[in-house]
C-alpha cells in the first residue's frame, strides 16, 4: 500500500457517502428480512452483493439486492448455520466455566477467558467470510479457511474492522433509528471495503486495480470532483 493511497476508513466513508440513498433502502430491506430469522441468509446475500459492488467501485443499485441465485443462498445458509452453532457452543462453554469459578477459580477464569477470545476470533472471521461468500470461486469450506487465514495473517486490521463495525452498530442503536436506516448497510460497506483492501495484498492477477482518489474537500465541493 503506497503512502498516498487513501486509508481504509476514508474509502469506507466515501463508499457510504456516494451510495447513501441506496444504502438506506437496502438497510430497510435487510431489517425486514432479518426479523423472521429464517430469511437472514436472503438479507446477507443481497446486502453483500450490493456492498461488494460498491467497494469495487462498480455500479450498484437496488436491483443488485435481488440478483442472488440459489447457489448464493445455499452458501449463506451454510455460513449462518455454522456461525450460529459455533457461537452457541462457545457461549454455553462460557456460561459453564463462569459458574465453575467458585469451585475452580483459576481454571474457570482461564477457560472462560479463552472462550471469550474464541468468540472474538469467530466474529473476526465473519468480517471476511460473509463478503467473500459473493465469490463463486470458493466453496463454503474454502471461505471459512480463507477467513481464518486472513484473521491470523492480518490480526491488527481484523481487530480494527471488528471494533469499527461494532461501533457503527452501537451508535446506530443509540441513535434510535440509525440501525433501521443505515447501520447495517454502513457496517457491510466497511467489511466489504476491508476485504477488498486486504485481498490486494495477495491477488497479483490484476495488473491494475481501479481506485477513486477523493479528498475531504470534495465533501464541501462535490462539483469539483470528476
Amino acid at each position: 500500500m503506497s503512502e498516498n493511497e487513501p486509508g481504509l476508513f476514508k474509502k469506507w466513508f466515501w463508499n457510504t457517502y456516494d451510495y447513501l440513498g441506496t444504502l438506506i433502502i437496502i438497510n430497510i430491506l435487510c431489517v425486514l428480512l432479518l426479523l423472521p430469522l429464517v430469511t437472514i441468509p436472503f438479507a446477507f446475500a443481497g446486502l453483500f452483493r450490493v456492498t461488494g459492488r460498491i467497494a469495487a467501485y462498480e455500479k450498484a443499485g437496488i436491483r443488485d439486492f435481488f440478483s442472488y441465485n440459489r447457489t448464493d443462498l445455499v452458501r449463506y445458509y451454510c455460513l449462518c448455520l455454522l456461525y450460529l452453532g459455533a457461537l452457541l457452543a462457545l457461549f454455553i462453554n462460557i456460561f459453564f466455566y463462569v459458574n465453575a469459578m467458585p469451585e475452580w477459580p483459576w481454571v474457570g477464569a482461564i477457560l472462560s477467558g479463552v472462550m471469550i477470545w474464541l468468540v472474538a476470533f469467530v466474529c473476526m472471521t465473519a468480517v471476511y467470510t460473509f463478503p467473500l461468500a459473493q465469490s463463486k470461486q470458493f466453496s463454503v469450506r474454502q471461505i471459512i479457511q480463507l477467513g481464518i487465514f486472513l484473521v491470523i495473517d492480518n490480526m491488527k486490521r481484523s481487530i480494527i474492522l471488528l471494533i469499527g463495525g461494532a461501533l457503527v452498530i452501537i451508535f446506530s442503536l443509540v441513535s434510535g433509528v440509525g440501525l433501521v436506516f443505515i447501520g447495517i448497510g454502513a457496517t457491510a460497506v466497511l467489511f466489504s471495503t476491508g476485504v477488498r483492501e486486504i485481498r490486494k495484498r495477495y491477488d497479483f492477477s490484476e495488473e491494475h486495480i481501479f481506485e477513486e482518489v477523493r479528498g475531504w474537500r470534495d465533501l464541501f465541493r462535490p462539483w469539483g470532483y470528476s
